[in-house]
């Protein structure tokens, strides 16, 4: 019989898209359906796992530093961009979003994390924040996500959340008011045991 804490998880990403609204930053994000058997109405960014057809695109105009903060976490260059594009796949999916071009130097890494070994369905995740100017298209869905819309970052915490998405989104908020500066990213989010470790580069 298969051990549950064995299930490897599976490469996936998600990107975070942000936008200035009144001064103040605002994130997309979408309803999970009441119909879901698993977290139903839970408010989560676009995103999903990587498919092999993502690794095999053209390769986006992507910063040396968000490179460089990919590899920290463990992951090469071919990878790397094969999630950034399945993040990119995933949220044109999801919300009808279309990428303008390739130019995507201010997109940076957030975060990697990896789902508890006790769930059946794991995800090892990198989420990308990048800016709503790179998109065109109106905000219309496929139905895996209900609700889509961009909440101010204070309102999104008060949302039904995963708990790695309430402390991403309280991360950005920290951030965005510069009370905490950008070199304490990415970071990597994972558990041994049901014990939650959280490191930041140079293990801060």
């Amino acid at each position: 019989m298969t051990n549950k804490s064995l299930v490897k998880p599976k490469p996936a990403s998600s990107l975070i898209i942000t936008r200035i609204n009144n001064n103040k930053t605002q994130v997309l994000m979408g309803q999970r359906p009441s119909t879901s058997k698993f977290a139903p109405n839970v408010w989560v960014f676009p995103g999903g796992k990587l498919e092999k057809s993502d690794i095999y695109n053209p390769h986006l105009n992507i910063s040396e530093k968000t490179m460089q903060d990919l590899e920290l976490l463990k992951t090469n260059e071919k990878n790397g961009y094969g999630l950034i594009n399945a993040a990119i796949r995933e949220t044109k999916e999801e919300t009808g979003l279309k990428l303008l071009n390739y130019n995507l130097e201010d997109l940076w890494v957030l975060a990697r994390a990896i789902t508890p070994t006790y769930q059946r369905l794991r995800f090892d995740t990198k989420f990308f924040v990048t800016s709503y100017n790179n998109f065109s298209n109106n905000i219309k869905g496929n139905g895996e996500l209900h609700n889509l819309q961009f909440s101010y970052l204070e309102k999104a915490l008060k949302l039904p959340l995963f708990d790695i998405t309430e402390f991403l989104l309280e991360e950005l908020l920290r951030k965005y008011n510069k009370e905490i500066s950008e070199e304490l990213f990415p970071l990597f989010w994972r558990y041994k045991k049901n014990t939650r470790i959280i490191s930041r580069p140079n293990n801060t």
